[in-house]
């Protein structure tokens, strides 16, 4: 039985006539110019994307079987930003971003399309920075990793991606920064032809499996070289300086990624491909049930490399309401190459469909292979983005 919370139907009347007067496209609610000197302005925008998900797997086993109220449709990464400028003059300004996830069904209290592990709304990322045109940008918060932000979205391009990434697989994926870290320094510098990125991630904690995970220091830096105005390239490096510790004991460690991307975009055809080695950031999970001694030593002692790829083609069709039709491959490959047994590989067809109005449909077909007997699944994806 669908049950709705009726507490939360203003708030969902509210959303909907806000989202209905948007059009696709960020939104400025505030543009103002001249408010203390003769130079300056000030720009508040907002933008967002509802998506709702189901998946559809041809069986379900004891890798997913938790996962079967996902077949009735959930949110998949819905999300809000909100992102203020103040440009002083021409030289410097203040920037400030934020991007919350969001989960509809969660908070209608709609029962049968989410896990009651899930949260209502999440903070992603939360930052203050400064930017000078002639020496970049510096920022703090909680940020996306370089190595995502970078690398990794290059290839994320289809709705069940990321398989092949560190920050899928990671259980502390927010500490250890493969996806985004709190209390990040971020400094990046764009010149057109080559970006910069460089970034360090102070002191940060949590607890994950009965285990007290500890970030001592984090560094990362990335380029991205723009070959010509269709294509760039990118690779990013990150290590970090961690520990694990439980009943007395600690075990201190390093963690290391490499990782590449390439990317081509001609209006039409577009094109991703990358890869990245990582060392102590994915799990063992056959450790937990070892003494905590050697607990401490093994879950996070492992090498690993993961491969992503994509190719479509977008059919501009500009007629019925239909801006355009994007079928595509993809694919990906993760592999454990020491402490422990675990490989997975996915290939894959789909189809984007984007309608005016920011509305839109994505239907994908996964065949999968991995350690875990994971069947084939059906994905679909409604979506409004504004």
């Amino acid at each position: 039985m669908v049950k709705f919370n009726l507490k939360y139907h203003r708030l969902l009347i509210a959303s909907s006539f806000v989202i209905s007067t948007t059009a696709f496209a960020e939104v400025s609610l505030i543009d103002q110019s001249s408010i203390f000197t003769d130079h300056d302005q000030f720009k508040l925008t907002t933008s967002g994307s509802l998506r709702l998900q189901a998946l559809n797997f041809d069986q379900y086993n004891e890798s997913n079987e938790s996962q079967k109220y996902r077949r009735n449709g959930y949110s998949a990464t819905s999300r809000i930003y909100a992102n203020a400028y103040y440009k002083f003059n021409d030289e410097y300004s203040l920037l400030a971003g934020y991007q919350n996830y969001i989960n509809p069904p969660k908070i209608l209290d709609w029962e049968g399309h989410y896990a009651q592990s899930d949260k209502n709304i999440t903070t992603e990322q939360a930052y203050m920075g400064i930017s000078s045109q002639s020496y970049g940008t510096l920022k703090y918060g909680k940020i996306y990793s370089l190595y995502y932000d970078v690398v990794g979205i290059k290839t994320d391009l289809w709705d069940y991606d990321t398989l092949g990434q560190a920050q899928t697989w990671s259980p502390v994926a927010y500490y250890d920064g493969t996806q985004a870290a709190s209390k990040t320094l971020r400094y990046e510098k764009k010149t057109g032809l080559i970006d910069y990125y460089a970034a360090y991630l102070f002191k940060d904690d949590t607890q994950i499996q009965g285990l007290q995970y500890q970030r001592q220091s984090g560094q990362e830096a990335a380029i991205e070289i723009h070959l010509n105005k269709n294509t760039s390239w990118a690779v990013s490096w990150k290590h970090n300086a961690a520990s694990l510790s439980a009943v007395g004991e600690r075990q201190k460690f390093d963690q290391d990624l490499i990782a590449t991307s390439l990317f081509y975009f001609n209006g039409q055809w577009v094109f991703g491909i990358g890869g990245g080695w990582y060392k102590n950031l994915l799990p063992n999970y056959d450790a937990l049930s070892q003494m905590p001694s050697a607990s401490l030593k093994n879950f996070l002692n492992t090498e690993a490399y993961g491969f992503e790829y994509y190719a479509g083609y977008q059919f501009k069709i500009a007629d019925h309401g239909i801006k355009f039709v994007q079928p595509y491959v993809m694919g990906n490959y993760l592999k454990y190459s020491s402490g422990y047994d675990f490989s997975r590989r996915d290939h894959g067809v789909g189809v984007a469909v984007r309608f005016e109005h920011g509305f839109g449909f994505d239907y994908e077909r996964l065949y999968t292979q991995d350690s875990y007997a994971t069947p084939d699944m059906h994905l679909f994806r409604l979506r409004y983005e504004w």
